[in-house]
């Protein structure tokens, strides 16, 4: 048996934060406490995003207001199977239990790529480039193709072509657009663009990816273990977005992963630094992931404190530690 304890939060956006598909206010999410009977404690987060398919924020939280002080971790866990992010953030906190707070040891710093929330915003751009960051994201899809395309331009002449870039179209592109992405962005350092089309026209995204260099990646498509394990049965040829606070059970996604990550990507969700931290762990300890992670966010929201800052690399004793979560449960 478990003691079980929960908050719910509230965070506001630092500024106007969108992307091709919505607009965000606020991010809700849910904090957990799990301690065993040795007094050992874990943290975990429920940090849901409906549009990815899974539970609601108000769904997560009956689910929490259900369960008793004390649970009983398998019989909970198999009630959860429609609760992906719930699933994540307890077994994640059991993770913690099971690790006794200490992260996984880096063998060199890990670049982190920093989302920039709009990608006309130079002065964001430079300053990142000022600080060194070696990869840069963007929303695109949200305003006028040309447009776009021309901010895009501005950004390689500020970084002189030797910055990373990752484009992000959340599904919200038709065919021909997303080929005039592709085509423009054949000569330029962009690293990938993310979910050209929406989920259900993979086959079409395929038929893009045979006529273009620029790699594609699944994000909406892949968020969930299920759909990553589909799409790898297919032989996707391109990337995979895996952001793990959505995936559901830390154990399966591990189990579908183990021995094989070189074409995976880790992502944040918007958490907040438990689920953050959660997520980066699970990240770097798989196999072959040694891509860019892509969990520099922290600068969208007016609270950072509560967050995960980590700056243009993740570094050993970058993570915070068990007090710095029970510092932030006790503020919540």
């Amino acid at each position: 048996m478990h003691r079980f304890q929960y908050k719910a939060y509230r965070r506001r956006f630092a500024g106007d934060f969108s992307n091709a598909k919505e607009r965000f206010a606020t991010r809700e999410g849910i904090l957990i406490r799990m301690e065993d009977g040795d007094g050992r404690v874990g943290f975990g987060e429920v940090a849901p995003i409906p549009s990815f398919g899974t539970e609601s924020f108000a769904s997560a939280l009956g689910v929490a207001e259900s369960l008793q002080e004390k649970v009983e971790v398998e019989q909970a866990l198999a009630e959860l199977g429609g609760y992906p992010c719930f699933s994540w953030a307890m077994e994640s906190a059991l993770d913690m239990i099971a690790r006794e707070g200490h992260w996984t040891e880096l063998a060199k710093p890990r670049p982190v790529c920093g989302l920039v929330s709009d990608i006309n915003n130079l002065a964001e751009i430079e300053e990142k480039l000022s600080l060194h960051y070696q990869c840069l994201k963007f929303k695109i899809g949200k305003g006028a193709l040309l447009d776009e395309l021309k901010a895009l331009d501005r950004v390689v002449d500020a970084s002189d072509g030797k910055v990373g870039i990752r484009l992000d179209a959340n599904g919200m592109l038709d065919y021909r657009t997303a080929a005039a992405w592709l085509e423009r962005t054949a000569e330029l350092p962009v690293e990938f663009i993310e979910q050209v089309l929406p989920r259900g026209e993979e086959r079409e995204m395929r038929r893009l990816a045979g006529d273009f260099p620029t790699a594609l990646a699944l994000d909406e498509s892949v968020a969930s273990v299920d759909d990553l394990k589909r799409w790898r049965d297919e032989q996707w040829e391109g990337l995979y977005v895996i952001k793990p606070s959505l995936c559901g059970r830390l154990s399966d996604l591990e189990a579908e992963l183990q021995g094989e990550a070189s074409d995976c990507v880790f992502s944040s969700s918007l958490e907040t630094m438990v689920g953050a931290a959660n997520a980066i762990e699970f990240a770097i300890r798989q196999k072959g992931s040694e891509r860019v992670l892509g969990f520099g966010v922290e600068r969208l929201f007016a609270d950072r404190n509560i967050g995960l800052e980590l700056g243009p690399f993740l570094q050993n004793g970058g993570l915070p530690s068990s007090g710095s979560f029970e510092s932030l449960w006790n503020l919540t």
